[in-house]
């Protein structure tokens, strides 16, 4: 194996390719070039990756037992890997790899891919845990309450795949009286094409609990308190999404899932992307007594009050400061769905604003006509208040910034040919520097900007071309981007991702973007190389 990648060619199985490190990239991502051996290979296509199972592994463990669900003609197919502690080699069985796991390896998700001289994969998501993981077995049989599967010992994290419509798995859980249940079923999030449910079954076979969505997408979250000693059954089941005409339980290639067991809720990943206090900072008990200085932000809880269920923050502002105002829910993995009203001091309202456009988040920008005090309120939309329905509450000036996304995560070249990577640029608080786009870690041969885009662009176009004579090559890129502020400071840079939050999104996955995009340039073809 070389770097981040698993190599499964030999020489004495394959005589015909042999592949060797070009270049190092920035972070020590390698580039992978091909050359020729003792036949010019023809690939049909570039590999396919569907699923993984598992869709990941126990930090510090090994397994040969990883298959994939796609296409990978000819065997075996190469694999790059997002975390280098993350090792994937494919095994001489067709569709099956092995995996080992550093035990420093960082908890949490990476991208996988497979490629080939013809293009890569697309990256599925893998998941690196602490806790013990087993993987389902498709030949045995449990598709419901009476064929459930025990579960040996708690806490622990199944990995399996719903492989057809109408598809049931089902697992047994021993319980005592007064024991705490907690599941957490992660298939949305895998971008596994599924809209899942959980469903609880105490030892009768009576059912107890239904869980489905969780606060920040489509998969579910189920806790149980037992009352009374027993086998429970916990089963997984999905329908599609984006959902169809007909409305059943879906099952396929791409259908895969991790559940995780356990009697302590500390041993379930937190849904919160970041970490949220324990207590308020907002300091609210109904009215504000006095305005509040810019910027504010804090936590609150929507508790009833003097007001109802509407938490009421009063600040200062000055004439033609650009206001950003933000209550935020989803990042914190807060149920509440938030309603952001603005009003003058007198109670005059200004703007109402709900959802945003890609999420549940309430926002807000403003420009102060006059010096004076201004009033939030925050409340929910169905107005509910508790314990649970908190919320961050961020008010400040709009600071110019930017961001930059590609129009997709792989780009392929003919032999002397071109590509073009097209960019979408957003501009946020009046930004209007020139931005500077260049690719690193291109091969030999093998040209891609730089790119200049003004102050007001919103788009751009990075050209990529390979020269005649550029070798084949399959391997990660990057695109950076820096502002070019003409002082030499306060530039920010960042790295160009592909963004899988489109318009069939139901919430964030555990992985979002890709900054490693992919770039292929193929082996000329027979008749090429006739010509030369």
């Amino acid at each position: 194996m070389m770097g981040w990648y698993a190599s499964s060619l030999s020489l004495e199985k394959s005589p015909i390719l042999i592949y060797r490190p070009i270049r190092r990239l920035v972070g020590g991502l390698p580039i992978l070039a091909l050359s020729g051996g003792l036949l010019a290979p023809t690939f049909a296509a570039p590999p396919t990756l569907d699923a993984l199972i598992p869709s990941g592994g126990r930090k510090g463990t090994a397994m040969a037992s990883l298959s994939i669900s796609g296409k990978t003609d000819p065997w075996p197919p190469q694999v790059w890997c997002s975390n280098p502690d993350v090792k994937i080699e494919a095994l001489e069985e067709k569709g099956r790899f092995a995996f080992s796991i550093d035990s420093k390896a960082e908890p949490g998700p990476c991208w996988v891919r497979l490629f080939n001289e013809e293009g890569a994969s697309e990256p599925r998501i893998f998941v690196v845990g602490s806790l013990p993981e087993t993987v389902e077995d498709s030949g045995q049989g449990n598709d419901g309450f009476a064929e459930a599967i025990p579960v040996e010992t708690l806490p622990v994290v199944i990995n399996g795949r719903l492989e057809k419509s109408q598809d049931v798995d089902a697992w047994k859980v021993a319980l005592r009286k007064g024991q705490s249940f907690h599941a957490r079923l992660d298939g949305y999030s895998l971008r596994s094409g599924i809209d899942p449910f959980l469903h609880l079954y105490d030892p009768d076979g009576i059912r107890l609990a239904l869980g489905n969505d969780n606060p920040r997408n489509l998969d579910p979250r189920l806790f149980h308190q037992a009352e009374k000693d027993g086998d429970y059954v916990v089963a997984v089941m999905a329908i599609a999404t984006p959902p169809n005409a007909n409305v059943f339980f879906h099952g396929g290639g791409t259908a895969a899932w991790r559940l995780t067991l356990s009697t302590d809720a500390a041993d379930l990943p937190s849904d919160a992307v970041s970490e949220v206090p324990t207590e308020d900072s907002l300091g609210i008990e109904g009215e504000t007594p006095k305005p509040l200085s810019l910027p504010i932000n804090g936590f609150g809880t929507l508790l009833p009050n003097d007001n109802g269920k509407t938490d009421r923050v009063l600040f200062s502002a000055r004439k033609d400061q650009s206001l950003r105002l933000e209550v935020s829910v989803l990042d914190h993995g807060f149920p509440t769905d938030p309603v952001l009203k603005l009003r003058k001091e007198d109670g005059t309202l200004i703007r109402e604003v709900d959802d945003r456009k890609s999420d549940r988040n309430a926002e807000y920008l403003y420009k102060i006509p006059a010096d004076g005090n201004y009033l939030v309120e925050v409340s929910d939309r169905f107005g509910r208040a508790g314990e649970n329905l908190r919320y961050q509450l961020e008010i400040g000036e709009e600071q110019p910034d930017f961001q930059v996304v590609a129009d997709q995560s792989k780009y392929v070249l003919e032999p002397d040919g071109k590509a073009t990577i097209k960019l979408t640029v957003t501009r946020f608080g009046g930004h209007e520097l020139p931005l500077k786009v260049e690719v690193v870690g291109l091969p030999d041969a093998t040209n891609g900007g730089p790119l200049t885009l003004d102050g007001k662009a919103k788009t751009g176009d990075l050209p990529l071309e390979a020269a005649p004579d550029a070798s084949p090559v399959s391997g990660p890129i990057q695109i950076r981007v820096t502002e070019e502020s003409g002082e030499g400071k306060n530039a920010k840079t960042l790295l160009v991702p592909f963004s899988f939050q489109g318009s069939d999104a139901r919430g964030p996955y555990l992985l979002d973007e890709i900054e490693h995009l992919w770039l292929t340039v193929k082996p000329k073809s027979k008749d090429d190389d006739k010509k030369n």
